[in-house]
């Protein structure tokens, strides 16, 4: 990993008229996906990664549009430098087709299992379809994220991300993925796609998150994103994820959200 002293030294080249980290500076599995053939616009995708950390690393907005703020420009370029090439470098791990989910190795050990089955089944039927349709243009964790409850003695057991011990380890990458799906016609699609199979996937504002069975009165219903927006559906995913990553760590949360009958 670059430290922040050289990541500040790198002479920064411009995509598109925005400040962008060169390709050769970047993480080495940006440079196997700009030159692979997996992903629908792996170019585009390299090209934003680019941009994203050298606009976190050189404090683009915030310092140019408030110059009262000079002084804080070192410590917020240390810290967010960091956590932007954190960001990028896991998203460049998650994007090379190795690290995607075997769905029927998952299907055949389910097969064994007796408690839930039909659900877990039905879990594994929705990121099929998610995968169907979104394929390698959406990062591994995504469909890891949706699979999680499967790791679970319970499938519907609500854990806050944040809070939960068994999921700490897996915090970060699964609650940036939830966040970002929060993108309009992504979210659409995903609840769409569960809901064929009689199930939501939820997630509370307090990074709780948990599949959830639709009551016998719903009904499913079908959306697809319009083919002239899915590219950019996808990029502003994307985008959103990147960040979601970067200010995890920066968000502070309380356990008083998830406290039964508080006394104070």
């Amino acid at each position: 990993m670059l430290s922040t002293n050289s990541i500040s030294r790198i002479a920064l080249t411009t995509i598109n008229g925005e400040p962008a980290v060169p390709l050769t500076q970047m993480p080495k599995s940006w440079q196997r996906i700009a030159e692979g053939t997996w992903m629908t616009e792996p170019r585009v995708y390299t090209a934003m990664a680019q941009v994203f950390l050298a606009k976190n690393q050189g404090g683009h907005i915030l310092f140019l549009e408030r110059p009262e703020t000079q002084h804080l420009k070192s410590a917020y370029c240390e810290g967010n430098g960091n956590l932007a090439w954190e960001a990028v470098t896991h998203y460049g791990e998650m994007f090379l087709p190795e690290q995607y989910p075997d769905l029927h190795q998952i299907r055949r050990q389910l097969q064994a299992q007796e408690f839930q089955q039909s659900n877990r089944m039905a879990l594994i039927n929705i990121v099929s379809d998610l995968f169907e349709e979104l394929g390698y243009d959406v990062p591994a964790t995504f469909y890891w994220t949706f699979l999680h409850p499967l790791e679970r003695s319970d499938l519907f057991e609500i854990r806050s991300f944040r809070f939960s011990e068994q999921d700490l380890a897996i915090a970060r990458q699964f609650d940036a993925i939830l966040h970002g799906g929060y993108v309009s016609m992504l979210r659409r699609l995903i609840d769409s796609i569960s809901s064929r199979h009689g199930y939501f996937m939820e997630h509370g504002c307090g990074c709780d998150s948990h599949l959830a069975k639709l009551q016998p009165s719903d009904s499913q219903f079908d959306y697809a994103i319009p083919a002239e927006a899915r590219r950019k559906t996808l990029r502003a995913f994307f985008w959103s994820i990147m960040e979601e990553y970067m200010l995890f760590e920066q968000r502070s949360a309380t356990r008083l959200v998830y406290a039964d009958n508080l006394t104070l």
